[in-house]
């Protein structure tokens, strides 16, 4: 296992200690900083091509935190409802690394310590399987197919076949959006309690929600935009096209073309198929982005444990 893979942070204990923390705004950072270190855990195993779960992970933990110091709640509802929005973005903040992060430790140390189940199908599937029987993975279909497709790419990355690449990026979309479809279930109560549904404030509060990206600002009730880093692009060329199977039909599932960003916005953050099609877009545009693995601005440094 190298120095990036041995982080803390790979280790139960560490993420349990996190999500414990009294300190909203503590937490938050040790967070931010926990998806950091894993995304670069995973990153030591499947490369830097294209970004994880985790690296995006880390972008929307640090969103999480504007919303809970005020900074993204309208001046008309914010004494109506910026109370109940920092109780609940902490509470789904710490809910949703508690539950993804854990999968993640296991499946890095798993492989990490497996030079040969990194390259080798056979052992690559024997790891898994021990995984996959997991009751948290046992219980999921959408991290069952993550940590499959995270696998496939593990193997993609050795392959010289002329289209490797680009079927790992597929793979690796796959893995991220079924991470995503299973987080925002866990997610689900935390954001009806933040915005309150069905009224004009629930319009006005998504109507002023996005996230920062380090090139962009992106309005969740708007259509996923060009990236910049793609110099006009919708999508990077590995995914301009989408053949795999499995994510045409995760494509529709939530409602999203094929073909183009069209009707990916999200009006009704409170409304799960839309947000999931925001979601999945946003992911398949904003991939290979090489800025997404640097550590968000202005994240707070954490005390030590104890």
């Amino acid at each position: 296992m190298t120095e990036r893979q041995a982080t803390s942070f790979v280790n139960p204990a560490e993420i349990e200690r996190i999500v414990a923390m009294d300190d909203v705004l503590e937490r938050n950072a040790a967070i931010t900083r926990g998806y950091h270190a894993l995304s670069e855990a995973v990153a030591g195993l499947l490369g830097r091509t294209d970004a994880n779960w985790l690296t995006f992970g880390q972008w929307a933990s640090a969103e999480a935190r504007r919303s809970m110091t005020g900074e993204t709640i309208p001046d008309l509802v914010e004494p109506l409802i910026g109370e109940e929005v920092v109780r609940a973005v902490a509470a789904g903040n710490a809910a949703v690394f508690g539950d993804v992060a854990r999968p993640f430790t296991r499946w890095v140390a798993a492989f990490a310590g497996d030079p040969v189940a990194c390259r080798e199908p056979y052992q690559a599937d024997a790891v898994l399987e021990t995984l996959l029987v997991h009751p948290q993975l046992n219980a999921s279909e959408d991290l069952r197919h993550a940590f499959r497709a995270y696998t496939d790419a593990l193997l993609l990355r050795s392959s010289t076949a002329p289209e490797a690449a680009r079927r790992r990026a597929a793979r690796m979309l796959f893995a991220n959006a079924s991470i995503g479809a299973h987080e925002q279930l866990v997610a689900d109560p935390y954001v009806r309690a933040a915005i309150p549904g069905g009224s004009i404030l629930a319009v006005a509060a998504t109507a002023h929600m996005g996230l920062h990206l380090p090139q962009a600002f992106l309005r969740l009730d708007r259509d996923v935009p060009r990236p910049p880093y793609l110099a006009g692009a919708q999508f990077p060329p590995d995914l301009a096209t989408l053949d795999d199977p499995d994510l045409i039909a995760l494509a529709r599932r939530f409602g999203q073309d094929l073909a183009s960003a069209r009707d990916s916005d999200a009006p009704d953050w409170e409304d799960y198929r839309e947000r999931m099609g925001y979601i999945f877009t946003l992911l398949r545009a904003f991939q290979q982005d090489p800025a997404l693995f640097g550590l968000p601005p202005d994240t707070p440094e954490i005390a030590p444990a104890s």
